[in-house]
Formats: C-alpha cells, structure tokens, sequence
C-alpha cells in the first residue's frame, strides 16, 4: 500500500503540479481521463482518453493515470452502480435490474482461475450489450458528475500549488540576496575578503 501512495504521490507531483502545461490544460486531461474511466470501454479507455485529449488539446499525461479507476479489481462495482442508476433512469424493472446484478457478481469460487480465461471476457462482452442502454446511460451521467469536480479540484490545486511555491522561491531568493548584501557591507566595514 505504502508503494502505491508513493507512486500516486510522484505521479502527482512530477505530472501534475511541475507540468509545463496551463493549469487548464492540466485540468482537463485529469477531467478527460476521470471521464473515459467510467465508461463502459475496459480495455480502449487509454486510447479515448489520449484521442480526446488531443482533440480537446488538453494534457495527455494527466488523464491516461485516471483511466485505471476502473480496472479488473473495481470494474464489477463501478460498472454494476452505473448500470443500476442508468436502470433507476430510464424505467428499468426491478426484476431485470436483479437479474443483471446477478449475472455480474463474478465473485466467489474460481474468480480468478476464470479471470484470465476467453470464456470470462465473452460472458462479460455478453453482459456488457444485454444490459447496454442503461448501462451507458448511468456511465456517462456518473462520468460527468465525476469529471466537473475533478477539472475544478486540480485547476485549483495546480493554481495554488505554483502560487506558493513561487512566493518560496521568491522569499528564498530575497534572502540570499540579503545575505550577499550582509557580506558585502562586512568586508567594507572591516576591508577583508571574504
């Protein structure tokens, strides 16, 4: 755990925060890829979220790390309230909205015996267009209400970060410039070099 609080932490603070990029543009990678993360597209997401990026000219490195929120560990959980909000949305039975939670919890016994197998990927392709409308529909309304907080957070974040890190420089910078100023002022009061 500690490992991947230590990668989020560089990914943040090398990508992010020292990007030579506008915090805009910084932003709305982060909100592209928050975006693309909870569509139903496992597996292309990556591409969508550099294609729109490039599209929309936003930074592509901000966005591709966003993506992997949904991954082979979440996608069932994420995918399976998206779906359920999409079904709530559009007047889906309660009986069809059961039978398609069902046919999503992959888990118990040979979870992942089965993970790695054709048979896995097909069935949940199968899911994927049975229950499709819905499915979209929760994804893209879950997506958007995702990805507006996440472009305001990190514009926000990236503006004050380079904002007080250039009143550091800046104090750094004045005090060295005080203690040149200090050193001169000795060796003319007393004419030694220093």
């Amino acid at each position: 755990m500690s490992n991947l609080w230590r990668s989020a932490r560089k990914f943040i603070y090398q990508r992010l925060l020292h990007a030579d990029d506008s915090p805009h543009r910084i932003a709305l990678g982060v909100a592209i890829g928050v975006f693309v993360a909870f569509t139903p597209t496992m597996g292309a997401q990556t591409i969508l979220a550099i294609g729109l990026a490039a599209i929309l000219r936003a930074n592509k490195a901000a966005g591709v790390p966003m993506v992997w929120i949904t991954n082979p560990v979440t996608f069932v959980p994420i995918y399976g309230s998206c779906w359920w909000l999409g079904s709530l949305l559009t007047g889906g039975t309660a009986a069809s909205r059961n039978d398609a939670l069902q046919r999503l919890q992959m888990g118990g016994h040979g979870f992942f015996e089965r993970f790695f197998t054709y048979d896995f990927w097909a069935g949940m392709l199968r899911i994927m267009f049975d229950l499709g409308t819905e499915l979209w529909v929760g994804c893209l309304i879950v997506g958007v209400l995702s990805a507006v907080p996440a472009y305001f957070l990190t514009r926000s974040g990236v503006t004050t970060y380079r904002a007080r890190r250039q009143e550091r420089l800046l104090r750094s910078h004045e005090r060295r410039q005080r203690r040149r100023k200090a050193r001169a002022a000795k060796v003319v009061v007393t004419g030694d070099a220093v």
